[in-house]
């Protein structure tokens, strides 16, 4: 009687390229429907940051060595990108985000955007405030911007392993 080789799955355990994540927008209170969410514009760069806040105890009987806890997180989203002079219908550009951010000061309220950043098998989702936001012209390279996006909305954020 022969015997039948398996197969297994094939695991790709390859580098990533960074055009392979998408950071996305999303517009409303609720979270959007997948179908809802828009392209961030001309993203350069992404990344996010957990930044623990940590407090350090250095009683004597430590041994010589201080010792820190994690008492909680300041996550960010944050990422570089090109200025358009129009955003695209199928994204949510720098143009857009600008507009969110002074509507909301003007009208005495937060910047709220629901963000999700594929990063490969990382989904980071949330509804997370416009904490940072600007721009640089210099004269003879393109107009950039960054942005920053901090947790508004702690019970909303997901984050998903596949």
């Amino acid at each position: 009687m022969a015997e039948t080789a398996q197969s297994t799955p094939t695991v790709d355990t390859g580098l990533m390229v960074g055009r392979t994540v998408v950071l996305e927008y999303g517009t409303g209170d609720t979270k959007p429907a997948n179908a809802d969410w828009k392209a961030a514009g001309a993203m350069t760069t992404k990344s996010w940051d957990f930044s623990p806040n940590t407090v350090t105890s250095e009683a004597d009987d430590a041994g010589g060595f201080p010792e820190s806890l994690v008492t909680n997180s300041d996550f960010t989203i944050s990422g570089e990108g090109e200025w358009r002079k129009r955003d695209k219908s199928d994204s949510i550009g720098i143009n857009a985000l600008v507009a969110i951010y002074v509507n909301a000061i003007k009208n005495r309220t937060q910047p709220y955007v629901w963000v999700r950043l594929k990063y490969g098998t990382l989904t980071f989702i949330g509804k997370m405030i416009i904490s940072a936001l600007s721009s640089e012209s210099a004269t003879n390279d393109l107009v950039t911007f960054s942005v920053e996006f901090k947790v508004g909305d702690a019970s909303t954020l997901e984050i998903i392993t596949a």
